[in-house]
C-alpha cells in the first residue's frame, strides 16, 4: 500500500510540474523576419566595443605564480610589491609578512631551489655494503 501511494505521489508531482511549466516556443513566420533585423543591431554593438577580457592588460607569468602561491599585491611607496603572511611555527602570537618585488621573490625562489639541489647532492647515501 505505502508503494502505492509512493508511486501516485511521484506521478502527481511530475503531472503538476508540467502543467506549471512555460509553453514550448514555436517559431511564427511573422517574427522570424523581424527578430533578424533586431539581431543585426546587437551584433554590430558586440562587435563595436572590445571585449572585457582584451582591456584588461596580460598578467605576468611571474605575477601569476606569486598570486598562486598566496601572495597578495600591495603598493608600499609607489612600487608594487607581493606580501603573504607567514605563521611562525610554535607560537600562536602573529607571525612574519614576507614582501618582495617580482624580481627579488623570484631570485629567493631561485636560490632556495639551489640550495636544496646542492643539500641532495652532497648528501651522502649510505650505499648498503
Amino acid at each position: 500500500m505505502r508503494f502505492i501511494v509512493g508511486l501516485a505521489a511521484c506521478l502527481s508531482v511530475g503531472a503538476v510540474s508540467l502543467a506549471f511549466a512555460d509553453p514550448p516556443a514555436t517559431p511564427d513566420s511573422s517574427a522570424a523576419p523581424a527578430s533578424a533585423p533586431a539581431s543585426a543591431p546587437a551584433a554590430a554593438a558586440s562587435q563595436a566595443a572590445p571585449p572585457a577580457a582584451a582591456t584588461k592588460p596580460a598578467m605576468d607569468p611571474d605575477e601569476k605564480a606569486l598570486l598562486g602561491q598566496g601572495y597578495k599585491p600591495r603598493m608600499k611607496n609607489g612600487e608594487k610589491l607581493y606580501c603573504r603572511r607567514e605563521e611562525e611555527l610554535g607560537t600562536r602570537l602573529g607571525g612574519v609578512e614576507h614582501c618582495g618585488t617580482v624580481a627579488q621573490l623570484k631570485a629567493e625562489q631561485a636560490e632556495l631551489r639551489e640550495n636544496v639541489q646542492k643539500a641532495q647532492r652532497t648528501s651522502g647515501m649510505p650505499t648498503g655494503k
